[in-house]
């Protein structure tokens, strides 16, 4: 059976319906649908995500989309619609080193507007005085690991967390709201190309004919082709499975990054830690960013639970097709008592004994590896949206308007994000790309 729509979108994540949204909100007379082969919206890598959100970029390309998109959604949780949003603050711990080399981008955030204190290290045991920071020579695991001392830290106020499930649900409610159709359980088996002007010959379409894409072949609740006059492809780090069959470049790699929470039952220690009252008018630890292996710490008072993680980009190879069962990709205890555990209780010595996580999952992060700015490209009737490499929740709005713009004006338009912002979409394509490369990455 064929099916006819207007725009078929592809991925149900916070990218995929925060385009549906923008598509259906500009266009109110096209049919949309949305299609994901899991069983409910964000189910794949945004509810795996860290989920936290900062306005601290060098990249000017990436201080607009996050900017504006951040903007959007206070104003949503401050008109009521409950994202889960808290701005608890980052705090960028750091060694001498890493002080010195941060620099001249600390100087170029605070040029560009962002508010950012600085606190020396004894500001810093002051706020925080359960942190170690400084390690005895005759320490031999610290040496071992390298562990430097702390010199200091920078703090971003206007940053925070959010719950990636609940941003997601608010686009697709109200997409729904305006006459757009999600179906789960369905995933895209193939993109279907075929030539503009067919002759109905066998084996089209040839390489001597001008084609394009029409649309999927769908598997699950919908059976068989979905066509579309435009397809929207963001999938993540699943976009090389749907378009290396047809031979255009996804951008985008995978690698595997795990997350452990550590619940601080009866703990006072880690109690007194996390309701810590020196940074946000929360009362709540920041999140945490500790100078080995960009070791973060997650306070979620709400659970009584610390999030951990950490970078660990060498050693860990790169994914090109990731295993569509998201849940294959699996949390180690080992690697958490082997590697997190030591550096976590180094710095933060109220975590000695926790050895043991109560919960853990995996995820897939997903990298442009080019300049760690995300992308927007039209190729022959299909939109492809992706690139987040790890800050895709914090710019998810800004993209969707992204890809309405492409799709009502083409690749050479400026779209207009919240709050007013003008961007031209040719800088974030690849065709003409012109974006300034990240430097600040987590």
């Amino acid at each position: 059976m064929t099916k006819e729509y207007d725009i078929l979108v592809i991925g149900a994540g916070i990218l995929g319906l925060s385009c549906a949204y923008h598509l259906k909100i500009n266009n109110r007379t096209k049919e949309i649908l949305v299609v994901d082969r899991l069983p409910d919206a964000a189910q794949g890598n945004t509810a795996r995500s860290a989920a936290m959100f900062r306005n601290m970029f060098t990249s000017q390309d990436n201080l607009m989309l996050a900017r504006s998109s951040v903007n959007f959604y206070l104003a949503m949780q401050n008109s009521g619609v409950d994202l889960g949003l808290r701005q608890t603050g980052y705090l960028w711990i750091m060694s001498e080193r890493q002080l010195s080399k941060s620099e001249p981008h600390i100087r170029k955030m605070e040029t560009a507007g962002i508010k950012i204190a600085r606190y020396d290290c004894s500001e810093l045991r002051h706020r925080l005085p359960s942190l170690k920071t400084a390690f005895d020579p005759l320490d031999e695991e610290s040496r071992l690991m390298n562990l430097e001392d702390i010199a200091g830290a920078i703090f971003g106020p206007e940053c925070g967390r959010l719950d990636p499930e609940k941003l997601a649900r608010f686009y697709m409610n109200e997409f729904l709201k305006l006459g757009g159709k999600v179906v789960f359980g369905t995933s895209a088996k193939r993109i279907i190309v075929e030539p503009k002007e067919p002759l109905g010959l066998e084996g089209e379409p040839f390489v001597w004919q001008d084609s394009r894409i029409v649309g999927a072949v769908l598997h699950g609740e919908i059976n068989g082709e979905v066509r579309a006059e435009t397809t929207v492809i963001a999938t993540g780090v699943w976009n090389n499975e749907i378009l290396d069959p047809i031979g255009i470049d996804g951008r985008v790699k995978g690698k595997k990054r795990q997350i452990f929470t550590i619940s601080v039952g009866d703990d006072s220690r880690l109690a007194g830690l996390m309701h810590n009252k020196n940074f946000n008018s929360l009362g709540v630890l920041p999140f945490v960013i500790l100078p080995k292996n960009l070791l973060y710490i997650k306070a979620v008072n709400e659970e009584k639970r610390f999030w951990v993680g950490c970078d660990d980009d060498l050693n860990q190879p790169f994914v090109n097709i990731p295993d569509p069962e998201i849940g294959h990709y699996r949390a180690d205890t080992r690697y958490f008592e082997e590697n997190v555990y030591r550096i976590l209780k180094a710095y933060l010595p109220d975590f000695e004994g926790h050895r043991n996580p109560d919960q853990m999952w995996a995820g897939m992060y997903s990298y442009n590896t080019l300049d760690s700015i995300p992308f927007v490209f039209i190729e022959n009737g299909m939109i492809v949206a992706g690139g987040g490499s790890g800050s895709g929740i914090m710019k998810a709005d800004a993209m969707g308007r992204l890809v309405d713009s492409a799709y009502r004006e083409g690749e050479n338009s400026e779209a207009e994000l919240y709050g007013g912002l003008h961007y031209k979409l040719n800088r974030i394509g690849f065709k003409s790309r012109a974006v300034e490369r990240e430097d600040w990455v987590i």
